[in-house]
Parts: structure tokens; sequence; C-alpha cells
């Protein structure tokens, strides 16, 4: 009889490899983040220093060095999916899809090529974020450890470190990590789960501090904030920020179906996108790139509001133009811009009531929050973004209020995020939750058959009943020589009839191998019978009855429970 120790062993030596992995996916990601985060700075700094390809006309200086940069990076664009055999890039949507269900890894090979496009996009001057990217490529590394280690662990809880290690690295928010992990990607929160998430999420901050220069994002005055004089404005923040976190989605979803309506090749839309955002660029060049920089002189009311209205609306076109036209990023970073933009305006408004600039301030932090908030689906993830990038609670506490307005109104409206929204576009709704998602990926065909009695047409009614009686069933399938479906009868039609054809139901109800289980059950809402024919291409394969889809039903209900 085995002991309880021997029981405890290897449930430590799985729990020991666990923090293990933990560990160096913290490790890759900080190394992997800070590459990526500060490559595309250098890279925007570099553009836009003052150099060639400039000009005067009118007595203005105009580059058109986004022209060459954008150029460059679409070209490279190409070369990288040419290379890697890419056709649909993948990003925070698709390592949501993966952890809610088993069925449909992430492919390693468009993780890592997104990733790499992604890069280049965002060192090419297009206007994309770059934490989206981060994000996938953090479950794209756990992936990738599974299958090399291929180890017996929870692969939604290792998918969700890789993760939180990636937004604590790229955001130098630790915290925030270990909730995004829970509220985005698992969508519940799990003791068992929450170990392994917090180590790789604080192993990835820690290498930051010991690696690399950790400067706060977001430059703030560093003061107590009085939330009294400020929740008026909040309030009226809070449904604007709504309203240009869905002309933003709505914009990208827009962007997207008009690439697809255009028919044209990946390379012409690459083309039309360099030359439409580069003469946008020329106009407003604060819309190219990160923002990073834009964004903190709008919270920190340095742009009229005037300007901050041109660049809201241009900032939404040129990101709707390069995310579906040739170029690939994160939608979060363009989300704090038009947050920013909103908060800039509203806090102009406040300004002419008598609140301080001080004050104002904060209304652009919270509106910033709030938008992107809205978009991601995630709002206390990004309440602690604001605290762990600003380094002030006040700030934190004050966009509570705009951020859950926010996203309560663009979740009645909208739907919980955009990256649930792409899902949905696919036809996969979250909101059903991972059964509905589980019942819906398993097919009737794995279903193993019940025994059934198939007779010809040209059978007896006696030999009909016979068979049914030897076999202890109601039911029999009259088939062809080639197994294809005529029809079904019942033992209590065959009394007193000639022939089979007589009584024989020649449209009952039935299965398509490749029907999910979900389909079948709403099939079988109002079926009266003891079996359902599974046809393929028109043969009778099998019969399964209502118990063989219960029973299926619980297995499936059974294994998301130990998961």
């Amino acid at each position: 009889m085995e002991s309880k120790d021997q029981h405890a062993t290897p449930a430590l030596k799985d729990v020991a490899l666990q923090f293990f992995l933990a560990i160096i996916l913290g490790l890759i990601a900080s190394i992997v983040a800070n590459a990526f985060v500060e490559g595309a700075r250098w890279f925007e700094g570099y553009q836009a220093a003052d150099g060639m390809f400039s000009t005067t006309i009118a007595g203005m200086q105009v580059s058109f060095k986004i022209f060459v940069t954008m150029g460059c990076a679409a070209i490279l664009i190409i070369l990288v999916r040419k290379v890697l055999g890419i056709t649909v890039w993948s990003g925070p949507a698709e390592s949501i899809y993966a952890v809610q269900q088993s069925k449909e890894p992430l492919d390693i090979r468009v993780g890592v090529g997104s990733t790499i496009a992604a890069f280049i996009s965002a060192s090419g001057g297009a206007s994309v974020g770059q934490y989206g990217p981060l994000v996938h490529f953090g479950a794209t590394i756990s992936q990738i450890l599974l299958k090399l280690t291929k180890l017996n662990i929870d692969k939604n809880v290792f998918l969700a470190c890789g993760v939180a290690a990636a937004i604590s690295a790229g955001f130098n928010a630790p915290i925030a990590g270990v909730l995004f992990a829970h509220e985005a990607l698992l969508r519940r929160f799990s003791v068992g789960a929450i170990a392994p998430i917090a180590i790789s999420s604080i192993v990835a901050y820690a290498a930051n501090q010991y690696l690399f220069t950790i400067e706060l994002a977001f430059v703030v005055p560093d003061m107590p904030i009085p939330l009294g004089p400020l929740i008026p404005f909040l309030l009226i923040a809070a449904p604007l920020c709504s309203l240009a976190a869905i002309a933003y989605m709505s914009a990208l979803r827009k962007g997207k179906k008009m690439a697809v309506a255009s028919g044209w090749s990946f390379a012409q839309l690459s083309a039309m996108c360099v030359i439409v955002a580069g003469c946008i660029g020329m106009i407003f060049p604060d819309v190219l790139g990160l923002g990073s920089l834009q964004i903190n002189q709008m919270i920190n009311n340095e742009f009229t509001p005037g300007y901050l209205v041109a660049l809201l609306i241009a900032k939404i076109v040129i990101t709707a133009l390069c995310v579906n036209a040739g170029f690939f990023g994160g939608v979060f970073g363009p989300a704090l811009f038009v947050g920013a933009a909103i908060g800039g305006i509203v806090a102009y408004s406040a300004s002419l009531f008598g609140l301080s600039p001080e004050m104002t301030t904060a209304i652009g932090v919270a509106s910033m929050a709030a938008v992107s908030a809205a978009v991601i689906g995630a709002p206390l993830t990004v309440i602690m973004i604001v605290i762990e990038l600003t380094g002030s609670y006040s700030y934190g506490l004050a966009s509570m209020l705009c951020v859950i307005v926010c996203s309560f109104i663009t979740f009645r409206t909208f739907g919980l995020s955009y990256f649930d929204r792409q899902l949905l576009d696919r036809g996969i709704d979250l909101k059903l939750g991972r059964e509905h998602i589980a019942l819906n990926q398993s097919l009737i065909g794995e279903i193993p058959s019940s025994d059934y009695v198939k007779v010809s047409l040209d059978a007896s009614v006696e030999a009909t009943l016979d068979k049914l009686k030897f076999a202890q069933t109601t039911e029999a399938y009259v088939c062809d020589d080639q197994d294809m479906l005529l029809g079904k009868v019942n033992v209590l039609d065959l009394h007193g009839v000639v022939a089979l054809q007589e009584v024989m139901d020649t449209e009952p109800v039935s299965f398509q191998g490749e029907d999910s289980l979900t389909h079948a059950m709403e099939k079988t809402r109002d079926f009266v019978g003891e079996s359902i024919p599974v046809l393929q291409e028109g043969r009778l394969v099998a019969a399964l009855t209502e118990g063989d889809l219960f029973n299926k039903v619980l297995t499936v209900q059974d294994a998301l429970r130990k998961q």
C-alpha cells in the first residue's frame, strides 16, 4: 500500500517544476519586452531627429522621412509574411481564446512572426501599440516551453504566467500583470493559479530592476488629490471616453472589413497605407509612432483644445488604417493616446471653471485609463497600471470612477472588449463561457456509436421484426447496399403492413459527423425516439441515443472542472 509521502512527492516535484518554469518565463519576458520597447523607442527618436528627407515648402519645414521609414518597414513585413508563411497576424484575442479552450493551441510560428512584425511596424513609425504584441509573445513563449518540456501542468495557467510576465516587464507593473492574467485571460480567480502567475510577474519586474533602467512612463505632479472637486468633471469625462472608445474600436473593425472588401493584395494595401499615413503624418506628425511623448504632453495640458480634437480624429483614423492595411501592432497604446486627448479637452473645460492645472492633470490620466480599460476589457488592471506607472495612489483613485463608468457604458453598448468583439466576429462568444466553447468544439463524430439495427428496403416486415426483437430495440434504419440512409421504421408502426416503405420515415432527425455537440443538443430538444442516425455524405456510419449525448456533455464538464 502506497504511503501519503509517495503520493506527495510527485505533486511537490510538479509544483517545483512549475515554479522554475515561471521564473524562466519572467526572465525571458523581461529581456524581450525591454528589447522591444527600447528598440522601438530608439527608432522613434531617430525618426524625430532633423536631417535628410526634409525640405521647406511655403516657409514650413516638411519631412518626408516617414514615407521612407514606413516604406522600409512595409517591405520587411512582407518578407516576414513570405518567409514564415503567415497570412493572418495573431494577438491578445488569440491568447485569450487559447486559454478558454484546449483543442486549438497557439500557433508558435504565427506568434513569433506577429511579434517581429509588430516591432518592425512600431520602429517604422506606424500608429500601433507595443503592449498587445508583448502580451501575445508572453503566451507564445509559454506555448514553446510547454511543447519543449511536455510536462503535465495546467496549460491555461502557464499561458497566463507568460502574459503576466509580459505585462509586468512591459509596463513595469507586476501587480497589474497578475490582475490582467486573471481578469482578461483566465476570467476567474484561483488560489492554485495565482502563485505561479505572481512568480512570473515578480521575476520579470525584478529582472527589469536589475538589468535595465526603470523610469515612470507618465510624468505627473506628485501630490495628494482631493477627489471631491474632480467628481463632476470625471462624470462628464466618462461617457465621452466611452464614445471615443466605441468610435475607436468601431473604426478598427470597419477598417478590417474595408481591407477585405477591397480585394487588394497585402503589398497593395501596404503601399496605400504608407502613402495615406505619410500624408496625414506630414500634417499631424504627433499621431505617428508610439505616442508616449505626446501622451505626457496631453495629460500635462500642453496642447490647445482644437488641436486635441484634430489629434483625436487623426489618431483613430490612422491607427485603423495601419492595423488593417499592411502593418501590425497593439491597440492599447493608441487607446491611451485617444483617452489622453479626451482628457485634455475636458481638463481645459475644467480649468475655465477654476480647477487648478495640477488637478486637471488627474482628469487627463483618468480619461486615458478609461478609454484603454474599455478597449481591453480589464478595468481593475488599468486602475492598477495607473497606480504603478504614475507612482501615485491618488491618481489611481481619481481614475477609478471614470474607468468604471466608462467600462460599464461601453460594455452595455459595444461589448466587454475589442478582443472579445474580434472573437465574436469569428463566431466565438466568450460570454457563454468555457463550457459552451468546449461543447462547440466536441464533434458528434467523436462519440462512440450505440448498437443499431440496419435493414434493406426489400426486407420483409417479419424479418425486420425478428431483428428488432433479437436486438431488443424499437427502431431500424433502412439503407441501400451502399449504406445510404433511406429512412427509419418503428416497431409500433410495423404491425399490419406489407412493406417497410409504407411506414418508413424518409426524413428522420439526423446528425452529420462534423456537427458540434452544442448543435446536436439543440437538434434533440424536441426529439422523440430511441436513437438518431449519424451520416457522412448520406451514408449511415453510427447511431446515437440521447444518453450518449448527455454522457459526452458530462465528460466535457468533468474535464473542465479538473482544469
